[in-house]
């Protein structure tokens, strides 16, 4: 049987990772759950088997942070075949959950999710990898660039000061919508040139390089788009009303380019984000390159 390894964020939905992380160890073991930054993920990973499989319970960044491990182990040929991530979704967006069919899924029936897990089947993921001036970042969700990127940034820094506010769910979405309202728009086109025959439209605030279906907590960005293909969607985005239409499924955002890798140059600082985590993006050239493949476990029904 696949054995499982969990990987728990504790501050992930408003303090439910830190009773997740209780209920885990009741059903597995205290040997089978770790908390996020108290252990060595390469560590943890090198020992487990390719039939296994590592569980991030948290949001995207919990689980991006899991697969770049996972990736870049591969990628040292530390591991040939490794073990699956899975995903528990404690998050805002959960994006990746979503994609995978783990949305659904609540961490309160902790023996029939560990029974699931444990028996799911799995899909290769793509991984890319973010050369740039700040060094390099592994990502496998999306990359983007512009006011969605500041807003995740802002609300960032409002959780580190008032942590009472970001209680997950709702809550949480309501402060995106808010910091949202208030960020001015972004000629992108001003400060953002990507390489070669690829424009981005005047209109554009945000450039998405999106992997997976799911965006934004739930948004599709485009038809078509696959984690397995080696091709990542480069997408754009309004700002404001188009924004906030795009993100809630109202409006279709325009679809740019499908790429293999790709180029771009930020004639200033600005903000960035991959699979959620926000960050100030130095001035420079970036490139954007296939980082390997690892596996992901899929719900039943995607099978």
């Amino acid at each position: 049987m696949r054995q499982l390894h969990f990987i728990v964020n504790p501050s992930s939905g408003g303090g439910r990772g830190g009773r997740l992380a209780a209920d885990l160890t009741a059903v597995v073991g205290h040997t089978a759950v770790s908390i996020l930054g108290r252990g060595d993920l390469s560590a943890i990973i090198s020992r487990m088997n390719s039939e296994d499989a590592i569980i991030a319970c948290g949001g995207d960044g919990t689980a991006s942070a899991v697969a770049a491990t996972l990736a870049t182990l591969a990628a040292q040929a530390a591991r040939a075949d490794g073990p699956a991530l899975g995903v528990v979704p404690l998050g805002t967006g959960n994006d990746l959950a979503r994609t995978l069919g783990w949305a659904s899924f609540s961490p309160h029936h902790v023996t029939a999710l560990v029974a699931t897990l444990r028996v799911a089947s799995y899909r290769d993921h793509d991984c890319w990898r973010l050369d740039g001036p700040g060094g390099s970042r592994v990502w496998c969700n999306y990359l983007s660039v512009g006011v969605d990127a500041q807003v995740a940034q802002h609300f960032h820094h409002l959780r580190l000061r008032h942590p009472w506010l970001a209680r997950g769910g709702l809550m949480n979405r309501g402060l995106y919508g808010l910091l949202g309202a208030q960020q001015r728009s972004l000629a992108l086109t001003q400060v953002v040139r990507v390489a070669d025959e690829l424009r981005l439209p005047r209109s554009a605030s945000v450039m998405v390089l999106s992997n997976i279906l799911s965006y934004a907590g739930g948004a599709t960005l485009a038809r078509g788009i696959r984690m397995d293909d080696r091709q990542f969607e480069v997408v754009a985005l309004g700002h404001g009303l188009r924004l906030g239409l795009a993100t809630a499924g109202l409006r279709r955002p325009r679809l740019i380019s499908r790429r293999a890798q790709m180029s771009f140059d930020l004639g200033c600082d600005l903000a960035m984000q991959t699979d959620g985590e926000a960050f100030t993006a130095l001035a420079g050239r970036y490139d954007v390159a296939h980082a390997g493949t690892i596996k992901t476990l899929v719900a039943e029904r995607l099978r």
